[in-house]
Formats: structure tokens, C-alpha cells, sequence
């Protein structure tokens, strides 16, 4: 028994070695083997005409010696529960978290955005190639892992705020750009996460190029100047969190760069970069020697008419089933990060489009709301008491827009006396989708009221 001791205590402090991977791989759609490929976002029969850049799935692997972490940012509209899970089952004996991008110039992977309302936009050959692409790039980051060293960071500044539009009130953004860093015991960059929360969007309605957008471009300069694999993740972008209502000056000229043009979604994506760069370059590392995850699967009604009939005609093609009791399911999750048992970085997972003020606070009452008297729901962020704090957006599924339940306007009179419906609740599964994602994030982050 003296010897066994001896033996675990020389051994935990490999178990305990921090260890880390990356990899991508492409998923740009061939137009030649899938002709017809839509554009999702914006409106229907929207047809690719070329590719402009790279589609990619990026993932980063870490372990501590437990059941490794694989963490995915895909150039992808949305991804539902079901796909994720398939890929899931492809990868095996590792946590793996997929979180889309939202880019509004990626193919249809949802259905949402076919020839017409309720004619299907998804190809299941695209769609299945973009699963097994995922889980190839989390195998290839899995099988790469070595000993490394993480660094964290964070930037919040006037220009990453400028960056955002918010087009509904109340006006609150979540302008926090956060950056994780791997790199190995020789200082080489193995890859780098960066979490911030805008649509990718930059080109608007008219483009039919497949194209990342800000953030091909953001992670094309990270990997030019960092070295290894860029990861990008989105957050709170509900509400709507864009970049097409903003001017973007070039520092070079001085020349405010044309909206829905392949200038002003550079000048956006090299700008995050920088930023994220100089957030690094400031940094000390990080001790982390334990990464915690943990996932709950949750039942959210599904009120919205339109996603009911949705579901009805198969426009997902089996995709986002609705359970007996009307409910859809989805999973809620959280990751820590730990350095001596204190943790460092804590990661909200959301399964779609969550409002800001649900992650910074701001929450208001309006005359018009449909429940003026509901609860408010407690900031996301606030729940957490690390350091560095992410909130990934579409994480392993994609529900709609997440609307604070008393700001949730589904009928006349509209909020702000607007002249017309307001666009969330068009794209939302309900209004208690808000309260179950928080409460339930609030139980797993150990702050549910007693």
C-alpha cells in the first residue's frame, strides 16, 4: 500500500499536464458536386455563384489527463443538435463542443433558406460532409496533443464596441473580446480561440460568393502572425449584433471603406486580430491543470407557428424533432478551467442566438411587451466568478433567437411604438426559451436561488 502511494503521488503530476492540439479542415462546398448550393441568411434562393474564400472547421483540443476537450468553430450558419451528435459519435472518447459561426454567406445547412418559404435548402451530402470534416479536424487535434502552455487575455475597447450594431433597443453589446492561447513548451504557437460576439455578415443580401466574411479574414491574419491553428467562436449576437450598420475607416487612408463590400469585411476581421494580438502580447500565462465540462439537455416549448409548420412539412429533413408535449430539446452546457483549484476561465454554453443584455445585464420593461410582469433573468456573465469569461453562441445546436421574456413583443402594440413586428420573435422558438437556458446555466454554474 506505501508503494502504490508513492507511485500515485510521483505520478499526478502527468495526470495533471496540461496538453494541447489543433487542427481544421476545409468544408468549402465543391458548386460542381453541389449545384444549386444556397446561401443561408437574409432571404430565400439566394444560389452560390463562386467561392470567394475558404470554409473551414477549426478545433482545439486540451486535456489534463481526464476525457480531453475539443472545442470547434465552424464557418456554418447553424448546426443542429443531431448533426453535432454525429459527429460527435465519430470522434469517441472526447468532450466535443461545435459551435457555428453564424456567417450569413456559408450553404444551408438548416433548410431555412431553400428556393421558397418551406421548400428545404439543406443537401445532405453537403451537410454530412461538413460532419465528418468536423470530427476529422477534433481527431486530427486530438491525435496532435503535446505538452503546452495557456495563456489568457481579454480587450475591450471603444473600437471593438464601434464594431457592433445593435439594432433593437435596449442598446447593449457585448464588445469583450476574449482569447485563449495554446503553445508549446518551445513557445510555438499550436492554437489560439478567440471568442467575441458580431455577425458575420459584412456583405449583405445581394452577395452570392461563399465566403467566411470578418472572421476568415480574422483568422487567416492570427495564424499569419501567431502561427498554429485560429479558432474562431461567436457570442451573444441575438438582438441583432451586426456589422452591416457600421463605417469602417481605413487607417491607411482615412477613407470610410463601402458597406456590403470584401474592404470593409477585411479592414473588420484584420482589426479584431490586432486587438486580440495585442491582448496576448500583454498577458502572462496560465497554470491550468483541470478542465471541467458538463452538458444538460433541456425542454424548451416551441410557441413560434411558423417553426411548428416547419417541422411539419420536414424543411430540416428530420432535423429538430418536436417532442410529444410540443417541447424541442437542446443542450445547455458549461466548461471551467482550473489552475490550483481556482478557476480562470469559464465558458457559457448557449445553443443559439442569446440576446446581450441576457449575457451583460440591461434587461428593461417597455409599454407594448407581452409580459411586462415577467421575471428578469439574471446576466449570464454575472453567474460566473472567473477571470476571463466567454459565452459561446450556437454552441452544439441552433434554437433561434434567445429574447429576455419581458422584452418578448409578439403582438401589437410594438416595443418603441415600431411601426412593424419586431424581427427576433419571428425567429425565436418562444418566450421561455430565456428563462429555461438561465436557470439552467445558473444551476450549472452553482448559482441557482435557494
Amino acid at each position: 500500500m506505501f508503494l502504490v502511494a508513492l507511485l500515485l503521488i510521483a505520478c499526478a503530476p502527468a495526470l495533471a499536464e496540461l496538453r494541447a492540439g489543433a487542427a481544421k479542415a476545409d468544408i468549402t462546398p465543391d458548386l460542381g458536386k453541389y449545384p444549386g448550393t444556397y446561401v443561408a441568411g437574409f432571404g430565400q434562393n439566394r444560389v452560390a455563384t463562386g467561392i470567394h474564400d475558404r470554409l473551414y472547421a477549426a478545433c482545439l483540443a486540451l486535456s489534463t489527463g481526464k476525457r480531453p476537450l475539443v472545442m470547434c468553430g465552424v464557418d456554418s450558419i447553424g448546426l443542429f443538435l443531431e448533426d453535432v451528435e454525429k459527429a460527435r459519435r465519430q470522434v469517441g472518447q472526447a468532450d466535443l463542443v461545435v459551435a457555428a459561426t453564424h456567417n450569413h454567406n456559408t450553404p444551408d445547412t438548416m433548410g431555412l433558406w431553400g428556393r421558397f418559404y418551406f421548400f428545404s435548402g439543406i443537401s445532405e451530402a453537403y451537410n454530412q460532409m461538413v460532419v465528418d470534416r468536423i470530427a476529422e479536424a477534433a481527431r486530427r487535434a486530438l491525435s496532435s496533443m503535446e505538452p503546452a502552455v495557456l495563456t489568457l487575455a481579454k480587450s475591450q475597447t471603444g473600437e471593438l464596441e464601434g464594431l457592433i450594431h445593435d439594432n433593437r433597443p435596449p442598446v447593449v453589446r457585448d464588445p469583450e473580446l476574449v482569447v485563449l492561447a495554446a503553445r508549446s513548451l518551445a513557445g510555438r504557437t499550436i492554437g489560439a480561440l478567440v471568442n467575441w460576439a458580431n455577425h458575420p455578415e459584412t456583405l449583405g443580401s445581394k452577395n452570392t460568393l461563399i465566403t467566411a466574411d470578418y472572421t476568415g479574414y480574422l483568422t487567416r491574419r492570427l495564424e499569419g502572425q501567431l502561427g498554429g491553428t485560429a479558432v474562431f467562436i461567436n457570442g451573444a449576437v441575438g438582438g441583432l449584433q451586426s456589422t452591416l450598420g457600421v463605417k469602417v475607416k481605413d487607417p491607411a487612408t482615412g477613407r470610410t471603406a463601402p458597406d456590403n463590400s470584401f474592404e470593409k469585411t477585411e479592414l473588420i476581421g484584420r482589426r479584431v486580430a490586432d486587438h486580440a494580438m495585442e491582448a496576448l502580447r500583454q498577458a502572462k500565462p496560465s497554470d491550468v491543470d483541470d478542465i471541467v465540462f458538463q452538458e444538460r439537455k433541456i425542454s424548451i416549448p416551441v410557441s413560434n407557428f411558423a417553426f411548428r409548420i416547419a417541422a411539419f412539412v420536414n424543411i430540416h429533413k428530420g432535423r429538430k424533432p418536436r417532442n410529444p408535449d410540443g417541447t424541442t430539446t437542446t443542450p445547455v452546457g458549461v466548461i471551467r478551467m482550473k489552475a490550483k483549484g481556482a478557476c480562470v476561465l469559464e465558458i457559457a454554453l448557449v445553443p443559439g442566438e442569446i440576446y446581450p443584455e441576457l449575457s451583460q445585464g440591461g434587461v428593461e420593461r417597455y409599454p407594448g411587451a407581452d409580459f411586462p410582469d415577467a421575471p428578469i433573468e439574471p446576466a449570464i456573465k454575472q453567474m460566473m466568478t472567473a477571470p476571463y469569461r466567454m459565452l459561446f453562441g450556437l454552441a452544439d445546436d441552433e434554437i433561434g433567437y434567445i429574447i429576455p421574456k419581458a422584452e418578448w413583443d409578439n403582438s401589437s402594440p410594438w416595443l418603441k411604438n415600431a411601426a412593424k413586428r419586431w424581427y427576433g420573435e419571428i425567429n425565436s422558438v418562444g418566450p421561455e426559451a430565456a428563462p429555461r437556458i438561465t436557470r439552467t446555466l445558473q444551476d450549472l454554474f452553482g448559482q441557482a436561488p435557494r
